[in-house]
């Protein structure tokens, strides 16, 4: 999107956010309305805790976390009121400078040959490992990574030791393939389902940390991929628990609500479809020189959607996505890889905060239904905040913070807090030539590399490494 059209848009959009925050002041509407099942769980705790300050999952979210209680507050900007604007100004804003996060990273060959990145902090030469760490795993939006200021905004608060106001965890942030820098090795990227990449990530971190707690933290499509992976593994998660930020939890009702709003159809679909095929054509020599292409998608393909002035994302999704990773069409795509297929199978707490005015998912997304069937997951649906916006004043007054921080760290520290009963890890064997592999599952495995396996092979270096941004596609 050119400059001028940027700020035409964004000068629209804040006219009708103006208006609309001016005809609802006076509202007393709560700010956070909480879904949950009738009778919410029990939650297990290990033998160090008094079993009489066992606590149900939604007491301990009233009891615990008052930034999602009945008098919550959220102090927003009235040049800020609307999921439009809000949305929009999360593209757009330099947040470059704020919430600075130090990473090592650490790149992980997988059984098929893909590689991803890890970015943890802080970084093992600064805070050396100990025993029965608290890991936070974090996957990010839409083209994202590490870097993303939606992220580091919490891990800012977060990873400081508790000394020094955090909650002393590590964080272990996971780089889906081609993002933020992750070289590409083979015709093959990410999609909004690839959570057999977490079942990779979460055997190096037990393998890497011995005695971790692990918990979850998921943005956007990232909440979508850790959802769908808690709900497959069931009762056997290897994850403490998991908080969520506006995930898209049902893609087939999302691909109908973005043509249905003027944003979506002449805006929203297009930056998401662009940001798509930028990270394609950045990692293109890898797809265009492979041995071969999965069935239904071919190099002249390609090539052609590559020069096209522009695309939507259900076009990229029906011509790219589908079949490069085996669905039929983009509409099995979107049905097979929502998370709310398997939102009544998640057996771990799972903490969701969704604003009922997100512009990219639409409220028909949420799983209102599902959470009500299942104790172990709380919705947290916000009056306001976009998609990945909830942009509020600093309690300084001076500055931009973001909302959610509040509600997630406070999740985490009542969690810590509480003591949960620790949960089985994978265990994970050795093979022959170094790969280590989860036991039981040859699919399930990884092989760190180091700096020379990376320097010695021309197929990571002609992929391209750069960086991306959310929506990079304005």
């Amino acid at each position: 999107m050119t400059t001028a059209l940027q700020s035409l848009v964004f000068c629209t959009i804040l006219t009708a956010a103006y208006l609309a925050w001016k005809n609802s002041r006076g509202r007393r509407t709560p700010f956070v309305t909480l879904h949950t099942a009738p009778e919410s769980v029990v939650l297990p705790q290990n033998d160090k805790q008094n079993t009489a300050s066992a606590r149900s999952f939604f007491q301990i979210v009233e009891e615990k976390i008052p930034s999602l209680g009945p008098q919550a507050q959220y102090d927003g900007f009235w040049w800020l009121p609307g999921g439009d604007a809000q949305t929009m100004y999360t593209s757009i804003a330099d947040f470059s400078k704020a919430d600075p996060v130090v990473y090592e990273r650490k790149l992980l060959q997988l059984p098929d040959q893909g590689i991803v990145a890890v970015d943890i902090s802080p970084p093992l030469e600064s805070r050396p490992i100990s025993p029965a760490e608290d890991v936070l795993l974090v996957a990010h939006g839409l083209t994202g990574g590490s870097h993303e200021a939606y992220v580091r905004a919490v891990l800012a608060k977060v990873i400081p030791a508790k000394d020094a106001r955090g909650l002393g965890v590590r964080a272990v942030v996971l780089n889906y393939r081609g993002c933020n820098g992750t070289p590409v090795a083979t015709p093959k990227l990410y999609h909004a389902g690839s959570s057999d990449d977490v079942r990779h990530v979460v055997l190096w971190i037990c393998r890497t940390f011995p005695q971790c707690r692990i918990y979850g933290l998921g943005f956007s499509l990232g909440g979508n991929i850790l959802t769908k992976y808690a709900g497959e593994e069931g009762e056997h998660c290897p994850l403490q628990a998991l908080v969520t930020l506006a995930n898209p939890w049902n893609f087939v009702s999302g691909c109908y609500h973005l043509p249905s709003t003027l944003l979506g159809r002449f805006v929203y679909r297009y930056v998401l479809g662009g940001a798509l095929r930028r990270l394609l054509q950045l990692h293109h020599n890898v797809f265009l020189h492979a041995s071969s292409l999965p069935a239904g998608i071919s190099r002249a393909r390609i090539e052609e959607i590559l020069k096209w002035r522009r695309i939507t994302l259900g076009q990229y999704d029906e011509l790219v996505t589908a079949p490069l990773y085996g669905f039929r069409d983009a509409l099995d795509y979107y049905e097979q890889i929502s998370s709310a297929r398997v939102a009544r199978d998640v057996r771990i707490p799972c903490l969701a905060i969704n604003s009922i005015d997100d512009p990219i998912t639409g409220r028909g997304c949420l799983p209102i239904r599902e959470v009500q069937e299942n104790p172990w997951i709380v919705l947290a649906v916000t009056r306001t905040g976009g998609h990945l916006g909830w942009y509020e004043r600093s309690p300084d007054g001076g500055r931009v913070a973001r909302w959610y921080v509040k509600p997630v760290t406070q999740f985490l520290a009542a969690l810590l807090e509480y003591g949960l009963a620790e949960r089985t890890h994978p265990s994970a064997v050795v093979d022959g030539d170094g790969f280590v592999r989860q036991a039981g599952r040859e699919d399930v495995g990884f092989a760190e590399l180091s700096h020379m396996d990376i320097q010695g092979r021309a197929d990571l270096i002609v992929s391209g490494v750069q960086t991306s941004k959310l929506f990079s596609g304005w």
